[in-house]
């Protein structure tokens, strides 16, 4: 009789462990399938555009017979309210088609195209943006005019801001002697240079001759410049086939939000 109670003793204690080891055993998740998150970095805002000349467009021979853009910017601000940027830029009437549009501020990219009125001579566009380029007010903007069968391409960058620069300027001249001649007036917040740029076509190649002269801008808002254009400069400006157009320019100041204008004016006519 007890070695039958000890028997049943050991059994229901070896019961006890193996029922403790399966209470006690570990319980593991279930895996589940999960997509990794996706962080964009977006572009870092850029340095306030470097204001120099565009590079020379290739060498072709049909620019002889093509006409200046004439392509400028009389506005390019912002509605921080109803988040949306306003571009007026004129353009000459002979140009058609399509400009392309990029404002780029804020870590944020926006683009469009715009259709251009060939009877005003403008590119004018009203178009929303997203909050944080609204917020900030001030971003770079380019407009490229790819050009057509009778008008020269064009690609303008300057800034656009909230603030007015109220950039006026004489037509620039040139005299005999080769002595270009420019003044004007511009806001009493701006700093810096307004940039004259002379441009013609060449009639030996059809490439497009470029030089530029600064105008420091000295208080209370005025700003000029006389030089005297090198001889080289002259030549091939002698050996033109086109007009000669000029382009003044304040590319704006970020930190006040004071937007880039741009006027043009021609020069001299075609020989």
């Amino acid at each position: 009789m007890k070695r039958i109670f000890i028997a049943l003793i050991a059994g229901l204690g070896a019961a006890s462990i193996v029922g403790g080891a399966q209470a006690q055993k570990p319980q593991y998740p279930v895996p589940t399938t999960t997509t990794p998150p996706t962080t964009t970095t977006p572009p870092s805002m850029p340095a306030p555009p470097v204001p120099e000349p565009q590079p020379p467009e290739p060498a072709d021979l049909a620019n002889c017979s093509k006409q200046a853009p004439k392509m400028s910017i009389a506005r390019a601000t912002f509605d921080p309210v109803r988040r949306t940027t306003s571009i007026l830029a004129p353009i000459s009437t002979l140009a058609s088609g399509l400009a392309g549009v990029q404002l780029l501020g804020a870590g944020r990219i926006t683009e469009f195209s715009v259709r251009i009125d060939s009877a005003r001579g403008l590119i004018r566009a009203t178009r929303g943006i997203d909050a944080a380029q609204a917020r900030a007010s001030t971003a770079i903007l380019t407009i490229r005019y790819p050009g057509d069968p009778d008008t020269r391409a064009q690609t303008l960058r300057l800034r656009a801001g909230l603030r007015a620069s109220r950039l006026s300027s004489e037509r620039p001249t040139i005299s005999p002697s080769g002595q270009l001649d420019v003044a004007g007036a511009i806001t009493r917040r701006a700093k810096g240079v307004v940039r004259v740029q002379l441009n013609w076509v060449n009639r030996s190649d059809g490439s497009i001759g470029v030089v530029e002269r600064l105008a420091k801008i000295r208080a209370p808002g005025r700003w000029g410049v006389r030089s005297q254009l090198p001889q080289g400069v002259l030549k091939q400006i002698a050996n033109r086939c086109s007009t000669v157009q000029a382009n003044v320019l304040f590319t704006g100041l970020q930190p006040l939000r004071l937007r880039g204008e741009m006027r043009a004016f021609q020069v001299s006519p075609k020989p």
